[in-house]
């Protein structure tokens, strides 16, 4: 029997004279063309992974986007898809890891500091989004989407200033780029401030008038500072290059129905829905049209088919919180004193219905402070009611 250290040496000396005797084989780099090859496959694991999860398919998704990754583990793209089909099911730890992956492999990328900065916004860390995207600025301060993310945590934490100072630097730091410029634009048109917003825009559609969306956002100005004729002209343009723009479409029935004309606006829209069934925002748009007719119950329908469709459509919940205070305000009257204490109950129901409706919309950025208005009257409307009802008893 031989002892436990001799069998040791023996085995030892036995695989270094095997080792001796192997031939030595040395670790080849890939040429170009093997790497051109490898990336060609990986790319065709990321369409089919865009496709599964363009189709919501999320399994299909991360299965072919892993794969990709799994044959060139330098590819980026994969990384950032494998991240947001984790955040769709709520898993961030693993999300993250994705993101700071793509991040590791491409620190210049804007892709992986915007995703996990918006997954952190979403989560309400503000805090660490802005320092994420402050991270990415630090790599490359030529990230101008990442300055967009900062700016809209100081909106959210109700500092325009420091906003508006972020958007300076930018615009001086990029002033023939476009995107920034829009970017801008889209900020003022959240804040309120259509004039500013419209001057902006009117520079990016001389400049970049082919793009449909800078023009149908330019539309959604001069409608908000009531240049009818202005809007139309630019959804005629759109139009006249796509007939079937849907979004032109029902702009134009918005315009109809703000100048009155309700019956050619529900017209736009019926026939939008005769087209696409599916389409949220055409129930919303009909609703508000009936709703502006005094046909609440018709309006408020169309507006419950439209968050049947979309239940995070915020515009829906608005919508639906005005057509409960317009009903609320018309059976509380004018004068309290001379309500019957059972309609001035039903309206303090009304008001309060409203109140819920309005809280799914205070922290929209488009529409948070018009809701958070709302909810103030609401809450002064239903104080006057409760004295009223309590010197009553």
């Amino acid at each position: 029997m031989f002892g436990k250290k001799r069998l040791g040496a023996i085995l030892t000396n036995m695989a270094i004279l095997f080792l001796a005797c192997a031939p030595t084989q040395t670790v080849q780099k890939p040429t170009e063309d093997e790497l051109k090859a490898r990336r060609e496959q990986a790319q065709a694991s990321y369409s089919i992974a865009v496709t599964y999860y363009q189709q919501g398919d999320l399994d299909g998704a991360l299965r072919n986007a892993q794969e990709a990754v799994h044959i060139d583990s330098t590819y980026y793209d994969p990384y950032i898809l494998i991240g947001n089909v984790y955040r769709k099911q709520r898993d961030a730890g693993s999300a993250e890891l994705a993101y700071r992956r793509a991040m590791a492999l491409d620190p210049k990328q804007a892709k992986a500091y915007e995703a996990i900065g918006d997954m952190f916004l979403e989560m309400g860390r503000m805090d660490d989004a802005l320092m994420v995207y402050q991270e990415g600025l630090a790599r490359d301060s030529s990230l101008a989407d990442l300055y967009n993310g900062i700016a809209d945590i100081y909106v959210r934490k109700g500092m325009t200033a420091q906003a508006d100072s972020v958007y300076r630097v930018a615009r001086q730091r990029f002033p023939d780029d476009l995107a920034v410029q829009r970017l801008w634009g889209e900020f003022l048109y959240r804040q309120g401030r259509f004039q500013e917003a419209k001057d902006v825009y009117q520079v990016l559609v001389a400049k970049a008038g082919t793009v449909t969306a800078v023009r149908e956002k330019f539309a959604a100005i001069l409608i908000e500072i009531k240049d009818y004729k202005g809007a139309l002209a630019q959804l005629d343009t759109i139009l006249a290059a796509d007939p079937n723009n849907t979004k032109a479409i029902l702009t134009q029935g918005l315009i109809l129905g703000r100048q009155g004309k309700f019956a050619a606006a529900l017209e736009k829209f019926n026939a939008i829905i005769a087209r696409d069934s599916t389409n949220a925002l055409a129930y919303v748009y009909k609703g508000e049209a009936l709703m502006e007719q005094g046909n609440y119950g018709s309006a408020e329908a169309n507006l419950r088919k439209a968050l049947g469709l979309d239940p995070e459509l915020i515009q829906a919940y608005v919508d639906l919180g005005d057509l409960r205070v317009r009903q609320a305000d018309g059976n509380r009257g004018t004068n309290l004193s001379a309500t019957p204490a059972a309609r001035l109950r039903t309206a303090k129901s009304q008001y309060q219905e409203a109140r819920g409706y309005y809280s799914r919309a205070v922290n929209d950025p488009l529409q948070g402070s018009y809701a958070r208005a709302r909810i103030e009257y609401i809450e002064k409307n239903i104080a006057a009611i409760d004295k009223e009802l309590f010197v009553r008893e």
